[in-house]
């Protein structure tokens, strides 16, 4: 079989080719064929996968945000923060949810102070919210800090007019219509899980700060705004996300605790036909990691949370897209929870190195250099070459279609995307590893904003 034929059968045309000319077919030996064959199996596969978020991508751009009536019911709503030694920011937050378009009566500020070592509790409690001291150091995290506060709830009935609760981290800073944008999808759906936009107060402080960013705005923007014309879940990230009191009540309180409770979460709330809208106008900022050191802890948490989520939800979420009494779109809900769930991105990872260590098995008894660098490298250039452009036209796609809610200068707006590969590649040592160790939850330092949105 010529390689050129395989090579074909996978790409229709190399980007190499493309930008340095047609290629010269080279013979092969057996075990090359069947390299390269397994080879164009595994990317067709995974390509055949992702497809479809290319075109959800297209869509989400093209297409209005699904608007929601004005309504003139308002219910009584929670905004708990679970915090750790956040008196840099705790005012900030409390501030911000004060100056919501929505009266305060009907809105409760309800702080968590988790292990506090310094004036969070009491900066808190001056600024008139209620404050829930949890001291167990034994039990350590977000997560940890939710179930103490919800078995809490329990004990409480709540306002007859009562929606639910917005969990938000301390250094989100919120849009004045915020909770109205919330409210008009769960007075129109009746939600029972929002997820809301999500941008930052420091995108262009960093590469670092930029990357983490801009993933939270490609959710946003490019899958959660489609997804919900289309009618398809979203899913819960981090913060910023509602969740009613009939869900709390349901499921009795939170559960979830491993590294990345909010997917671990979400996967759950699949698992069970949960339905997670988006309310496109809901606008929050938080802080991102500006620092390495901060950002690779913070990142490498996720990564190690990924695995753990693949381990408990993977296969029941791939069961669930073919299990019965199941409409079409709860089927495409679970088949996005098992992508998102599965670390796809560390199988890519690991197939090119054993692609390449049998490439180099191959070289090493036929000694052809040429077909060496004609199939596995050249391969490689194409996948990166491919990636770089995607990662790239979508930022730039990111930053003209939400031009105004990006807060950083106008010059980075355009340029930071042509570096956004760069910030994904230090994703290739975290997930290679992240398997093998073990990595502790590690609270993230917030210095607020420096000056106004």
């Amino acid at each position: 079989m010529k390689v050129k034929l395989v090579a074909q059968l996978r790409f229709l045309i190399s980007l190499f080719e493309l930008l340095f000319g047609e290629l010269p077919e080279i013979p092969s030996s057996p075990l090359g064929d069947i390299l390269v064959l397994l080879n164009t199996i595994v990317l067709s596969f995974l390509s055949v996968l992702y497809f479809y978020q290319m075109l959800l991508s297209i869509f989400s751009v093209v297409v209005r945000a699904k608007k929601y009536p004005e309504t003139d019911v308002l219910p009584t709503y929670t905004f708990v923060t679970c915090a750790r030694n956040e008196e840099t920011v705790i005012a900030q937050l409390i501030t911000t949810i004060r100056a919501l378009d929505y009266p305060q009566d009907k809105i409760n500020i309800h702080v968590v102070a988790d292990n506090c070592t310094d004036n969070t509790a009491i900066i808190a409690a001056q600024l008139k919210a209620k404050v829930f001291t949890r001291n167990d150091v034994t039990k350590v995290g977000k997560s940890y800090a939710l179930e103490y506060y919800f078995n809490e709830q329990k004990r409480v009935v709540p306002p007859q007019d009562f929606a639910g609760y917005l969990v938000i981290d301390t250094d989100n800073v919120l849009d004045p219509k915020f909770l109205k944008e919330v409210n008009k999808v769960y007075q129109a759906t009746n939600a029972k899980v929002v997820a809301t936009y999500r941008a930052s107060t420091n995108g262009g402080e960093s590469l670092w700060a930029f990357g983490t960013g801009y993933s939270f705005l490609r959710e946003c923007c490019l899958m959660h705004k489609g997804r919900e014309v289309l009618g398809l879940s979203s899913y819960v990230s981090g913060t910023g996300f509602f969740i009613s009191y009939q869900k709390m009540k349901e499921v009795d309180g939170w559960h979830h605790h491993l590294l990345i409770e909010d997917i671990e979460f979400s996967s759950a709330h699949v698992l069970h036909k949960g339905m997670t809208h988006y309310a496109h106008n809901a606008i929050f900022y938080d802080e991102q990691a500006a620092k390495f050191k901060s950002s690779w802890h913070q990142r490498m948490r996720w990564v190690k949370g990924l695995f753990q989520v693949s381990r408990s939800y993977s296969w029941p979420l791939f069961k669930s897209i073919f299990a019965r009494k199941r409409t079409l779109k709860e089927r495409f809900s679970a088949y996005e929870a098992f992508l998102f769930a599965t670390p796809f991105p560390a199988y890519i990872i690991w197939w090119f190195i054993l692609y390449g260590l049998a490439s180099g098995v191959n070289l090493a008894l036929t000694g052809d250099v040429h077909y060496f660098v004609q199939t596995y490298l050249f391969t490689l250039f194409d996948f990166l070459l491919g990636f770089y452009l995607f990662t790239t036209i979508m930022s730039l796609l990111i930053s003209f279609s939400n031009w105004k809610r990006i807060k950083m200068h106008p010059l980075k707006k355009i340029t930071l995307p042509f570096v956004a590969f760069f910030f994904l590649l230090t994703y290739v040592p975290m997930l290679l590893i992240a398997p093998f160790i073990k990595v502790t939850w590690r609270p993230v330092k917030h210095y607020g904003l420096k000056k106004p949105l």
